[in-house]
């Protein structure tokens, strides 16, 4: 049996038979449909690339390009103030404010 990706992805593996066609290990390999064999095929490429197998793209362009790591800081940044606790919150009940807030009602 010969591996079309790398040890680290088992179930994306194939045999071939005596005249050279790639066989299915398992009916169960089998797509059911095209749009199925359409979404395996496309989980397979992405999990391709992210293991940098991808011979056709320049990996060291981006880890290189210094754009890419402000798109990181500022998803850092948002994940931070999503899980800050505003200190104004009013779950203190010794912060409770009374008396004027400074805002007219008439």
């Amino acid at each position: 049996m010969q591996s079309s990706s790398s040890s680290s992805l088992p179930f994306v593996s194939y045999s071939r038979g005596q005249n050279g066609e790639v066989l299915p290990e398992d009916p169960d390999e089998i797509p059911d449909s095209k749009e199925d064999g359409l979404d395996r095929w496309k989980f397979a490429m992405t999990i391709r690339f992210l293991n940098g197998e991808d011979e056709d793209f320049d990996y060291e362009e981006v880890d290189k390009n210094g754009e890419w790591d402000l798109i990181e800081r500022k998803e850092e940044e948002d994940r931070w103030f999503d899980e800050e606790e505003p200190e104004w919150d009013g779950k203190d009940a010794e912060d409770v404010k009374s008396g004027e807030t400074g805002i007219q009602d008439y």
